[in-house]
């Protein structure tokens, strides 16, 4: 059983959750006002992470080179190093492919939870699902037939979109926190 939540707990909370919200709807708008930028952005950043975990599974590859799998885990970590370099040193190239890897998933996302959502037709919400899974499907449809051409500004302007959501959301909670809502 979770615990109520008690005005003490939360009295504070609140006014950063709102903050948090104006700032991350602040942002979200000017990625989706310059959404170039915020492609390249969020490429450069996943170059960096595969940079880092490829250069990570390489030390941990050679930190356990008794273990059966050293050569798989070498190779996947040069892998990874790789692919990360190349995002980071062809921003362009590395936003193209992230385009249609997106759209590719998006569009097989919404496929599945529009299959989900029949799974589910018992349940009163299950229209919820399936009208998700048909947005969420169209996405993934018009990324792909705009794609390469519009692939340097539909990450950013759907990263945009994500951000700016997530700070309504956060907004949202502040206010239940300031309500003394109980949250779940």
């Amino acid at each position: 059983m979770m615990a109520k939540t008690t005005t003490e707990d939360t009295s504070g909370a609140w006014a950063g959750f709102f903050v948090l919200g104006i700032l991350l709807v602040i942002l979200g708008f000017a990625v989706m006002i310059f959404p170039v930028a915020g492609t390249f952005a969020v490429e450069l950043l996943f170059g960096l992470v595969l940079l880092f975990a490829g250069l990570t599974q390489i030390v941990l590859a050679f930190r356990a080179q008794g273990w059966g799998g050293f050569i798989v885990s070498l190779i996947i970590g040069i892998l990874y190093v790789l692919v990360g370099l190349l995002f980071l040193f062809n921003p362009f190239g590395g936003a193209i492919t992230l385009t249609l890897i997106l759209g590719a998933f998006l569009l097989v996302d919404g496929i599945l939870r529009i299959v989900l959502s029949f799974k589910l037709k018992e349940n009163s919400n299950w229209v919820w699902i399936f009208f998700e899974g048909i947005i969420t499907g169209l996405i993934g449809i018009f990324v792909l037939l705009s794609w390469p051409s519009d692939s340097l500004w539909v990450i950013g302007f759907l990263f945009g979109i994500s951000i700016l959501f997530s700070g309504l959301t956060s907004m949202v909670v502040s206010f239940m926190l300031k309500d003394n809502k109980d949250l779940y």
